[in-house]
């Protein structure tokens, strides 16, 4: 991708841009953008915006992206945004990934500034799920059998080797976005027939065939300083059968320290971190448990998504996005030294399209959802008259619900309610 740049206030005129002093080198700041931003207005930091990823779907998933930026950078050769860097700066206090794609950036242009980030020569394998496969299991982390393939001819193969039923996955996925479950031939046409892209616009030139892990999936957050690991919490995504899927979003929800699995899981989460040399910042590792034990599904060097961080810094004692500057800063967070305290249990609930695609007639029930004591917020990216798809990964379900109670069932409690509430209507599209 070619380099280029963007100039935001206050310098507005024609000529060179003005030099700063210091500043944070922020890569992917788009879901996480705002609040890492304020972070660093409140450290008195200017923020220089780096975006690697494709700039149609970067518009499309967050076109106030570059607010506050004192200048963005478009673009994910290191070697060239280092060089540019030094154009624009005297100093670059830290460089910081926000989002998965710019984790073997930022770990490249935070080297060659000889400033705090995890090992470049693992950065990659927190990303690209064929690196993250092999890396896994030359340190004896248990991973699904797989392969990787490229066309329609040696999926048939693999399928066949691996044996149904099987995952199909882009090598730089995220969010569950073209991920697909077979459990017969029939089911992997639909891998070529789509949307050859990944969650990120990225062209997916491979894709692994993997053995499907049954049990339940948990995903654990973490937070290393200077190796140093630290749990932060544990979510299970809890579905309304014991069937296989491909979707996980149905409760996402904090898991209770006492709960005799969640030990079994953090353990293994704090293997993982060690086998890829995670030295700083935080982490999200989504791992299955089965009668086998755990297993790795994937781990990302960066804040976990779907609003986690939000939910924490309202019922916590930490600031997920100031200590992570902090720690990119070089300087010790409070987290270094002990997890972080609850006030409260959360969690959210994803609203779904498990039917065809169609017109969303009705969607009855958000308004009293949100007076419901416990419910956070309430995101509804449809309205009534939409065209909606049938939800299969993250971003596509009708409604998301974050919420808090006091105990875990009294959460569950108040998610079974939210799901009483809400109604949706979908009717076929007359224009299909």
């Amino acid at each position: 991708m070619r380099l280029t740049v963007e100039l935001r206030a206050p310098h507005a005129g024609p000529g060179p841009l003005p030099r700063l002093r210091e500043a944070v080198v922020l890569v992917d700041g788009v879901l996480n953008g705002a609040p890492f931003k304020q972070a660093c207005r409140e450290a008195g930091l200017p923020v220089i915006g780096v975006y690697t990823f494709d700039r149609q779907t970067l518009v499309g998933m967050s076109p106030q992206h570059a607010e506050e930026d004192a200048v963005s950078l478009y673009g994910n050769d290191p070697d060239r945004i280092t060089a540019r860097l030094k154009e624009l700066t005297n100093t670059v206090a830290a460089v910081v990934p926000a989002t998965e794609p710019g984790v073997c950036c930022a770990a490249e242009v935070a080297a060659q500034w000889g400033l705090p980030a995890n090992p470049v020569p693992t950065a990659s394998a927190c990303r690209d799920k064929r690196l993250m496969r092999d890396l896994a299991r030359r340190t004896g982390v248990r991973v699904p059998a797989y392969e990787v393939v490229k066309d329609a001819a040696g999926l048939h193969d693999a399928a066949h080797r691996i044996g149904f039923p099987l995952i199909v996955k882009p090598a730089t996925g995220a969010a569950s976005h073209n991920v697909f479950l077979a459990d017969d031939d029939r089911k992997l046409a639909g891998v070529f027939a789509g949307d050859r892209r990944d969650l990120f616009g990225g062209a997916v030139d491979e894709w692994l065939v993997e053995e499907y892990v049954g049990g339940t999936e948990y995903a654990v957050n973490t937070f290393t300083v200077a190796g140093r690991h630290t749990v932060v919490d544990t979510w299970q995504y809890r579905l309304p059968s014991a069937d296989n899927y491909d979707n996980p979003y149905w409760d996402f929800v904090q898991v209770d320290r006492a709960t005799p699995t969640r030990a079994k899981v953090e353990r293994f989460a704090l293997g993982i971190l060690d086998a890829f040399g995670i030295r700083i910042g935080p982490c999200h590792v989504e791992i299955k448990l089965d009668k086998a034990g755990p297993a790795l599904i994937e781990i990302g060097a960066r804040l976990p998504g779907a609003g986690i961080p939000l939910l924490w810094q309202r019922h916590s004692d930490w600031l997920p996005y100031h200590d992570t500057l902090a720690c990119y800063l070089g300087r010790r967070p409070a987290l270094a030294d002990r997890p972080p305290r609850f006030d409260a249990t959360v969690g959210m609930c994803f609203i779904r399209n498990d039917g065809p695609p169609g017109v969303l007639r009705t969607l009855e029930g958000l308004d009293q959802v949100a007076d419901h004591p416990g419910v956070e917020e309430v995101i509804a990216p449809f309205s009534p008259g939409d065209s909606v798809p049938r939800t299969r990964n993250l971003g596509t379900e009708l409604a998301k619900v974050r919420v808090s109670a006091p105990t875990g069932r009294a959460l569950q409690s108040l998610i079974a309610s939210v799901r009483r509430t809400v109604r949706a209507e979908i009717v076929p599209d007359p224009t299909v």
